[in-house]
């Protein structure tokens, strides 16, 4: 009996590892060897699957949440395969990676029983507090940080990650020791090992968590710790709430412009799923219906306080929006249903964890963290404990059951495999592009062009490739690529580029199309209309350049810089030129 005991402490150890080892990794924004490890990850997960269908005295029973979960992998599929427009092969395997690792836990959970939940509180809090040295030694000089602009990022590309990760970590080691309350003298030794290391925790982790000026990590644990304490201590809260309001307008002063940037982002959302609420625009499709639907906002409200926060973001800023602009109404049921069910399970269950699993879900309204694997893995494990611990368990002696759990193991890891092989392709064709990008050299062109069925879904990729071929005078070439940003991307600079090499080919309506696009896209931007101001000088439109030019004397740029302030002088010349042009006419005329 004790042996079986620690084989199922061993095998919670194994998936809690596999789990929790992306997020002590270094994480970016752009294909890399992690993207390759954590593919890894999920086809490893069938290996102790496999190993507990075998020897599984217990078999997992069914759950309403594994049906949500299978329709959803099937919709996302349907959704990729019939309606995409647009190149989403990696956000499709992404999702149905994760699907499979959610079958995979589901087949290995079981069989750990109780010690899954105390060995999984156990790596997440050692992942956070990795984080938290990571970020101490960068706040020292000890090490670099991944961002020229923050001195703190842990393993991330920029602090708003790294802090939900720091704040998921703190709540549920305050969590586990609001659960284990008690005298000191009562406690076995790895319970006094286990709430040092909390006390550790949070004297290193607040000043840390302060550092990074996250708003977002800072309410999400708000939220958390409300959940945790409103059963015994509502007056408590109550309180805590009214300071945390205070604090909260105090904090929307300090940073308005984000804030606003955030609603902004809500709003357009919101917009862009109304345009195809039931099925969505498609997977890989938001940014493309974001930049529309934010165009036809500013058109309907040209003179919007909120102009001056927009921008061109690559993430939805809110996980719930994205999915519902990509998937509509029938993916937004799906992922609410499995996100609010597993946190009602895991608070139901008093599970230390669940604090965390709260944090994680209301940063998602603030921020990005489902666009990252770490936090993808560890929402699927989550999902997958929460469900296992209402499911139960049946026998599971009979042969066939572990013949057929030990067939879906294998069958699991198959796809995951050959994922992993080709993101590693992907990654050696982004290394290359990466190589070449700072170069200048237009004589780099075909090594551009090989890559492009791989990374055909990379912005930066596409743009660096369109002006290469600008440079050639390949302007149908470039059209074609910068045509091809535009369906990945919102930023206007596809579009202006566009109208240049229109103009270069003397197609200067479609040029003005082009210019008109990309200022409709982000009206706070002075670029769009100093392109068209020169396209109306060099066609005589002298009338429509003026009006250019008060235009841009009078926009508000979102970034002042030399070249704006330029564009800008430029613009004031011509209306000065105009007006010392009209005496001349007048004394012509007597």
């Amino acid at each position: 009996m004790k042996r079986y005991k620690l084989i199922r402490y061993g095998m919670a150890a194994i998936l809690t590892a596999i789990l929790c080892l992306p997020a002590v990794w270094k994480t970016v924004a752009y294909p890399s060897v992690s993207d390759v490890w954590c593919y890894g990850m999920v086809a490893m997960l069938s290996i102790p699957a496999f190993c507990a269908s075998l020897r599984a005295r217990q078999w997992p029973r069914p759950h309403a949440l594994d049906a949500i979960v299978l329709l959803w992998a099937l919709y996302m599929a349907c959704n990729y395969w019939f309606l995409s427009p647009y190149p989403a092969t990696e956000d499709f395997r992404e999702a149905e990676a994760l699907c499979l690792a959610y079958a995979a836990l589901r087949l290995a959970i079981p069989f750990c029983g109780k010690a899954f939940g105390s060995v999984w509180t156990t790596g997440l809090c050692l992942a956070g507090l990795y984080q938290i040295y990571t970020g101490i030694a960068q706040l020292a000089g000890w090490e670099p940080s991944h961002h020229y602009r923050y001195a703190l990022t842990g393993t991330f590309f920029n602090p708003g990650p790294y802090a939900i990760l720091v704040a998921i970590a703190l709540t549920i080691s305050v969590a586990w020791l609001y659960n284990h309350k008690g005298a000191w003298t009562g406690l076995s030794r790895p319970d006094k090992i286990f709430r040092v290391t909390v006390y550790a925790m949070w004297v290193t982790g607040l000043p840390v968590l302060a550092a990074t000026w996250s708003r977002t990590a800072w309410v999400a644990l708000a939220v958390a710790l409300t959940v945790m304490l409103w059963r015994g201590h509502r007056r408590m809260v109550l309180g805590g709430l009214a300071v945390a309001a205070c604090l909260g307008v105090c904090a929307y002063a300090m940073k308005q412009n984000s804030a606003d940037g955030r609603l902004l982002m809500t709003i357009v959302a919101g917009k862009a799923w109304m345009a195809e609420w039931l099925t969505g625009h498609g997977l890989g499709g938001f940014a493309h219906a974001y930049g529309e639907a934010q165009a036809a906002f500013f058109t309907e409200h040209p003179d919007s306080p909120l102009l001056s926060v927009a921008g061109s973001p690559e993430y939805a800023f809110n996980g719930l929006a994205g999915v519902g602009v990509e998937q509509g109404f029938i993916g937004m049921a799906c992922a609410l249903t499995i996100t609010s069910w597993t946190a009602f399970i895991l608070v139901r269950k008093r599970e230390a964890s669940a604090c965390g699993y709260i944090v994680l879900l209301v940063a998602s309204m603030f921020s990005y963290p489902f666009s990252l694997w770490p936090f993808r893995l560890w929402a699927t494990g989550w999902a997958a404990y929460a469900v296992s611990l209402q499911a139960g368990t049946g026998t599971g002696s009979v042969w066939w059951k572990k013949a057929s759990g030990a067939a879906m193991a294998i069958l699991l890891a198959v796809p995951s495999v050959w994922w992993t092989a080709e993101t590693k392709t992907r990654v050696e064709a982004y290394g290359e592009y990466r190589a070449l990008s700072g170069i200048q050299d237009a004589a780099f062109v075909d090594d551009f062009r090989k890559n492009y069925d791989r990374l055909k879904d990379r912005p930066e990729y596409l743009f660096t490739y369109g002006k290469a071929l600008r440079e050639l005078e390949r302007y149908n070439d470039s059209n074609a690529a910068l045509r091809q940003g535009t369906r990945v991307s919102c930023d206007p600079m596809f579009h202006v580029i566009t109208g240049n090499n229109y103009l270069d080919l003397g197609a200067t309506r479609e040029a003005e199309t082009a210019y008109c696009k990309a200022f409709s896209l982000l009206p706070n931007r002075v670029y769009p209309l100093y392109r068209l101001m020169k396209l109306y000088e060099a066609t005589g439109k002298d009338e429509k350049a003026r009006d250019m030019a008060r235009r841009i004397t009078a926009l508000r740029a979102k970034v002042d810089s030399p070249a704006v302030r330029k564009m800008k002088e430029e613009a004031e010349d011509l209306l000065q030129q105009t007006h010392a042009q009209k005496p001349q006419r007048k004394n012509k005329a007597l």
